[in-house]
């Protein structure tokens, strides 16, 4: 399985990263700081999931999520914020699913179990 994080929070990113490595192994992770970078990345190669950030510079997830959606992509797609005023709107962009920061790693394996990953 491949997993892209965009977060641009150094803290958060890693302890995605690592909570993804610890849920499922032999997962190939890759990372993004921004959201331009991100969907750079996503347009390149095939992921599985992509776990983004609602808020960072460059681009936000919103942006991210929307132009992926627009562009034909049908993996899933997660935001996080710790801003649940942003919910509807990634959801309306295409997101899968919303998770509230800070993101647990009992909300990971739920958000894994229930995409079937």
């Amino acid at each position: 399985m491949r997993i892209l994080i965009i977060e641009d929070d150094s803290n958060v990113r890693s302890f995605l990263q690592n909570a993804m490595k610890a849920l499922r192994r032999g997962v190939k992770i890759e990372t993004a700081a921004n959201g331009a970078d991100g969907l750079k990345m996503a347009r390149r190669q095939w992921y599985d999931l992509i776990i983004t950030d609602y808020h960072m510079p460059k681009m936000s997830g919103f942006d991210v999520t929307l132009a992926l959606r627009q562009d034909g992509y049908t993996m899933p797609i997660v935001v996080v914020s710790a801003d649940p005023d942003t919910e509807a709107d990634a959801l309306m962009a295409g997101a899968s699913l919303f998770l509230h920061k800070p993101v647990s790693l009992e909300n990971l394996r739920y958000m894994l179990d229930m995409m079937g990953l």
